[in-house]
């Protein structure tokens, strides 16, 4: 680790607090609907969605209408959520505080995927997916380290799922469940791993522990808008292409129904209950 990379981390802390003074002052809770905030003290790629997706379908199972809202920088995610959870209304937006406080009273649950860092959210649970990263000094903080925030600065968290092989006996398991094409077939041969996520490699060791044959891997920004045109790009060496779900959203039917195109099924087991 760089004494630069610590200077570049001290900058970002300074203008993350001030953004957080100036701009994301707590305000009041919500008067009727519950919030719940999904996050992670990392940048990215610590399974907030998917944990936001479960919840959003354990609630519907209890007859509660559920609201999930995204930021406006991640279409992807909602779309996907939107595929993956019908039932539940999907708002997308850049003013997350704004838009609960418009939603108050329409829905039973309001949960934020991603919300961790708008400290305006007055949240029912604040849920924290920690994967063993150690959020508690400046050199932990982007760029020189992988996290945005320190744990200091989230003392309204109320529960925390570890997850992750860094934890003996972790509360969330992700895993692929199955890799199929549009037509149903499985994957059956070595393929090109592709994603544009927040945490690529993570996805790549998942791959492996499903036991799929991995031949290349390439990694895109996350959220990334042109990944369909990178995708048809590697599609022209004629070898199937493995991708997230997330991933898929992106692609127009078109590109999802090629038959060398793959898309993994992630399995999400939670081994720790959760209260609300």
């Amino acid at each position: 680790m760089d004494s630069f990379s610590v200077l570049l981390a001290l900058l970002y802390r300074f203008f993350y607090k001030m953004n957080r003074f100036l701009f994301l002052r707590p305000q009041k809770p919500l008067d009727q609907s519950k919030m719940i905030i999904v996050g992670s003290y990392l940048i990215g790629g610590a399974g907030k969605t998917p944990f936001a997706l479960y919840l959003a379908k354990r609630f519907l199972k209890e007859n509660l209408t559920v609201a999930i809202l995204c930021h406006t920088k991640a279409k992807d995610e909602f779309l996907w959520l939107q595929q993956e959870a019908p039932e539940a209304k999907v708002f997308i937006t850049n003013n997350r505080f704004r838009l609960a406080k418009e939603l108050d009273g329409k829905y039973d649950i309001l949960i934020a995927d991603d919300g961790f860092e708008d400290l305006r959210l007055c949240a029912s649970e604040k849920i924290a997916l920690e994967w063993g990263e150690c959020a508690c000094k400046i050199a932990d903080l982007y760029p020189s380290g992988f996290c945005r925030s320190l744990k200091k600065d989230h003392p309204d968290v109320t529960q925390t799922f570890f997850c992750g092989k860094a934890f003996k006996n972790p509360d969330l398991i992700f895993s692929i469940s199955e890799i199929k094409n549009y037509l149903g077939e499985p994957l059956n041969k070595s393929a090109t791993a592709m994603c544009g996520i927040g945490n690529p490699h993570r996805f790549f060791d998942d791959l492996q522990n499903f036991g799929a044959a991995i031949e290349k891997e390439i990694i895109r920004p996350d959220h990334d808008r042109h990944f369909e045109r990178s995708l048809k790009k590697e599609l022209l060496h004629k070898k199937p292409i493995v991708i997230t779900e997330k991933d898929s959203s992106r692609l127009t039917p078109e590109t999802l129904i090629h038959p060398l195109v793959f898309v993994t099924k992630q399995k999400i087991t939670v081994l720790k209950e959760f209260h609300l």
